[in-house]
Order: C-alpha cells, then sequence, then structure tokens
C-alpha cells in the first residue's frame, strides 16, 4: 500500500489567497494556513467547509503545494464548489487535512519512467505528483484526457516536467476519443513505462486497470463520493479483489491502491 499521512490534523481555517478560473467551469484556489505545514504526499486531499448551510464537506484533491499552502484545481457541480468558486480573496475556509494515502514516490528510481495517466478533475493531483518524481531524476509522461478544447487546463505547467499527450472527446485537440485511444498513438508507443500513475474517473480507470496493470505495477487514485472523509462512515467503500468479504476505505484506505487490490 502507498504512502499514508499518519497524523490525522484537526480542521483549521486557511485563509483564501487567489482563485483563477482557467477553464469553462474549472477554477484553481490557492489556500494559505496560519502555519507551515510538513511536505505534501502527492494523492491526498483536503476535505473543505463550505459556508452557509453546508452541512458535509467537499474534498478536493491537492494539485500543487509548497511550505506556505496549497493550490486545489475543482469543476464547479454544485452549491459547495460554486460557493469556493465565488468566494472573496481573504476569506477563511474550514480545512481538514492533508487527509488519505498518497502516490508512492518510492516505486520507481531516479532514470526510470513513469506513466501518468488523467482524466476531467482527476488530472490536477497528477500535477504535484509529476513534479515531485521529476525532482527525483525520474522521466513522466502525461496522458490527460478532456471533453473538449474549452475544458484543458494547465498544459504549459505539466509540458514544463514532461512529455503531454492530450485526447478531447470531440477531437477538438489532440487526439479525438479518450486516453484508451492516445495509447495508439507513435508517441505513447514509443514511451516504455516502468510504472503507471492514474486518477481519474472509474470508466477510465477500469480501462488502465485492464490495459496496462497486467504488465506494469500501476497505482490508481479512486473517485467516490465521500462524506466524513475520515473513514468513520463507511460512505465510499470500493470492493477488495483479494478478499470479497472486505471493502477498502477509499477516504482512508485509499485514495491511492494498488490497481491489483481494488475491483472496479
Amino acid at each position: 500500500m502507498s504512502e499514508t499521512n499518519v497524523l490525522r490534523p484537526a480542521s483549521q481555517m486557511m485563509e483564501l489567497t487567489d482563485r483563477q478560473k482557467i477553464a469553462a467551469g474549472v477554477y484553481s484556489v490557492r489556500l494559505v494556513p496560519d502555519e507551515p505545514m510538513p511536505q505534501v504526499v502527492p494523492g491526498t486531499f483536503l476535505d473543505l467547509l463550505p459556508g452557509g448551510l453546508h452541512v458535509l464537506r467537499r474534498p478536493l484533491s491537492i494539485a500543487d503545494a509548497d511550505e506556505q499552502g496549497y493550490t486545489l484545481i475543482f469543476r464547479v457541480v454544485g452549491r459547495g464548489t460554486d460557493q469556493l468558486s465565488r468566494s472573496p480573496l481573504g476569506a477563511r475556509i474550514d480545512v481538514l487535512g492533508p487527509l488519505g494515502h498518497g502516490f508512492d514516490l518510492d516505486a520507481v528510481q531516479p532514470g526510470q519512467r513513469a506513466l501518468l495517466v488523467g482524466g476531467g478533475v482527476g488530472i490536477p493531483p497528477l500535477y504535484l505528483l509529476g513534479r515531485r518524481l521529476v525532482e527525483r531524476g525520474v522521466q513522466v509522461q502525461f496522458r490527460l484526457g478532456f471533453r473538449d478544447r474549452n475544458d484543458i487546463f494547465w498544459v504549459d505547467e505539466f509540458s514544463a516536467l514532461g512529455e503531454v499527450l492530450i485526447s478531447t472527446d470531440d477531437g477538438s485537440v489532440g487526439t479525438k476519443g479518450t486516453v484508451a485511444q492516445i495509447a495508439q498513438t507513435d508517441e505513447a508507443r514509443r514511451f516504455i513505462p516502468d510504472i503507471v500513475q492514474a486518477c481519474g474517473p472509474t470508466p477510465m480507470l477500469r480501462w488502465v486497470k485492464s490495459t496496462l496493470a497486467p504488465t506494469v505495477r500501476t497505482q490508481l487514485s479512486l473517485e467516490e463520493r465521500m462524506a466524513c472523509g475520515v473513514g468513520a462512515c463507511y460512505a465510499c467503500v470500493i470492493g477488495d479483489a483479494k478478499n470479497p468479504d472486505h471493502q477498502f476505505r477509499v477516504c482512508y484506505d485509499g485514495p491511492v491502491l494498488e490497481a491489483e487490490e481494488v475491483v472496479l
């Protein structure tokens, strides 16, 4: 199993210091805690409590982080994310985290190759992952799937780390189709990875597991609806491939798990 945050920090207030609309309905925000935070494991997430009448927190993966704070990227899909997209700079946000198990950086060594596959709002955590791997001397290739050209974000940032191959559902940019179609391109065939690390919707992860995992170690960051974010409510469970009587809690045991561990 991948690296974990042993400490489960209490909630704290963080300041919203920046907000940018980076694609159609997609925003990046910068959250800064009052005190410096320990280094973040790529693939972990923050659980935000929007203001107003909201009761449940909103889990958002960490796109980037440093000693001062966190960058999150999210799509507006409901009242909570809509409110976050409109919160004024300087607003104080109630945050729990970082939470969960992240990607295992030690699974690939300097000089080796990592294939990072993402789709939609599963793409953001791959940036921090790619940056950390490149800092360790790992060569990375990104295969990123979007709906259309208006959905695309952070291509320049990803390109600064490694080769970026893009697919769009309508073919308006890159390969037409999904990341599965990218695999048929010459650029993809030339890149032979030592590990695959993926984050995105379940159909994409199912394809990654069935197509790539049989021949190379593969880690998946799972997307499930979460309630508590700390493993108490069992609302975000997924089947254990090795034990039919056991289920993983995605927020606590994951969100990153080995592909061979889970039933998709």
